[in-house]
């Protein structure tokens, strides 16, 4: 979702991804004066769509997740490429979790008893 803000003349003057104030609203992706303002501003636009790609990216692989999960695919099945990626992203994602699981109320090695 991409929030606008709009000069005196009703045209879009700055774009966010989230609301900076009050006078920010919402815009659809569809709107003719946000696909204006980011045909006039190339930089805005790509950083945008690296934005999009990088959740997407997210989106991929909690799909292919979910098809090993659910055994429609097989993980041996992707290229020694692509398994390596594969397992790179999800141990960095999986550290990314753990460091910010702050309900963890033992450390590694701790034992219970």
């Amino acid at each position: 979702m991409l929030y606008v803000l709009r000069d005196d003349t009703n045209q879009i003057c700055a774009v966010s991804d989230k609301p900076l104030s009050n006078e920010w609203e919402r815009a659809d992706m569809d709107d003719e004066s946000l696909k204006l303002f980011l045909q006039n501003n190339p930089e805005i636009s790509s950083g945008i769509m690296e934005s999009s790609d990088a959740d997407f990216i997210r989106v991929l692989e909690d799909v292919i997740d979910l098809l090993i999960d659910k055994q429609i695919i097989q993980f041996t099945e992707f290229p020694d490429i692509a398994q390596t990626k594969l397992l790179n992203r999800r141990r960095y994602r999986e550290s990314l979790r753990s460091n910010s699981d702050t309900t963890r109320l033992l450390e590694d090695g701790d034992d219970i008893f």
